[in-house]
């Protein structure tokens, strides 16, 4: 078998598999996954325009390995496809319906500027999204719980960073820029000042990689965060407490050899500080250090100096500013300590009664869950 033949008999075996997968995007579902579903079609339909490429454009011998490439990266897409999004709408059940109308009930609250996405329960790894398909992706019993749903705000501003061309996030994505101007400069500050002292190489090579880092995923980690305090308030920090305690490692990690997709959890919270405190829930901020001093004590974590140079306060606390800035110009919904908005509310409340009564949280949480948002109309909404 020549791998012409090969690539001809793998392609046919891919595009049956193309249509398999159509096949697999009910029609029935309710409006919340059109989009979804549109999207699904559409990637579907780029998926067998490259698989014909493959297939018919590459005469030649040496065109071979980049036709085999092209082979590779159309089979990931495709994997994709099956895997996340296409997978999302076959098994969505009523567990994605009832956290589809919350997370919608949440952008309406908030006026989140952007289209809902969709959700899922079919996550392996915690909440995450895929913003090209706009879908959320989250634990498959995260529905009955309340604690770690303050993360859904985190999760909704990742779009808003990526989007291209969408004139109602330009101001949090000015807000972006201006914050990777501060953050490089910082560090190049760094650079000149090690030239100074002629320090090892092993720093060059350390600062650079934290610029790696903050380039890559460390300043939209810490706008994402910011997202959820400004526009949920305290609930959001005790999450992510909570998380750390869970599953965090060295809250006071700084990279030295690879790439680290999150920046440190101390760092992160510090930053929650700044932006609640700028929020007006000084009190709410207090209550949250101090139980985020005594899960430091408890785990016997302290900084190394290289600690302050990676995450120096000044420059979390210029993020914090252009941040709310940012989301102000958005026109989205700010917390206050007087929002009453009803899920808003429920998360509070779920985090102001786990800390007052840990023992006896579990069945208020069901029944908050049951009373307070699927009979209050999570579920019910009706879209206008």
């Amino acid at each position: 078998m020549t791998l012409d033949e090969y690539i001809r008999g793998v392609t046919s075996q891919l595009e049956r598999r193309v249509r398999e997968l159509r096949m697999r995007i009910h029609r029935q579902l309710p409006r919340d996954y059109d989009a979804l579903a549109q999207k699904c079609r559409e990637k579907l339909d780029g998926v067998l325009v490259d698989l014909r490429s493959v297939r018919d454009e590459y005469a030649d011998v040496d065109s071979q390995p980049a036709r085999l490439r092209h082979l590779r990266r159309t089979v990931s897409d495709l994997s994709q496809l099956e895997t996340v999004a296409v997978a999302a709408l076959d098994r969505a059940r009523e567990d994605d319906h009832y956290l589809n109308e919350l997370l919608y009930r949440i952008t309406r609250e908030i006026g989140y500027p952007l289209i809902t996405p969709v959700v899922t329960t079919l996550s392996s790894e915690y909440f995450h999204i895929y913003p090209d398909f706009n879908l959320l992706c989250v634990p498959l019993s995260e529905g009955k719980f309340l604690l770690h749903l303050p993360d859904l705000y985190h999760e909704l501003a990742h779009p808003l960073l990526v989007v291209r061309d969408e004139p109602l996030v330009e101001s949090f994505q000015r807000a972006q820029d201006a914050c990777l101007a501060q953050v490089l400069s910082y560090l190049q500050g760094e650079k000149t000042k090690a030239g100074r002292r002629r320090s090892p190489d092993s720093l060059s090579y350390q600062i650079e990689l934290w610029e790696l880092t903050w380039i890559r995923s460390w300043l939209d980690e810490f706008m994402c965060d910011l997202f959820a305090v400004y526009t949920l308030g305290p609930a959001f920090a005790w999450s992510h407490l909570h998380l750390s305690m869970l599953r965090g490692q060295d809250p006071f990690e700084v990279p030295r050899l690879q790439f680290s997709s999150h920046p440190a959890d101390d760092a992160r919270m510090q930053t929650m500080l700044v932006g609640l405190a700028q929020s007006g829930f000084e009190q709410g901020a207090g209550e949250i250090e101090e139980a985020w001093r005594s899960f430091l004590c408890s785990c016997g974590a302290s900084a190394e100096p290289e600690y302050g140079h990676c995450f120096p306060a000044p420059l979390l606390a210029t993020i914090a500013g252009a941040t709310r800035r940012g989301i102000a110009g958005m026109k989205c919904r700010l917390a206050e300590p007087s929002t009453s908005d009803p899920v808003h509310l429920c998360l509070s409340d779920a985090w102001r009664e786990f800390r007052r009564d840990p023992s006896g949280y579990p069945q208020w949480e069901e029944t908050c869950v049951r009373e307070r948002l699927i009979s209050n109309g999570v579920g019910r909404v009706i879209r206008g």
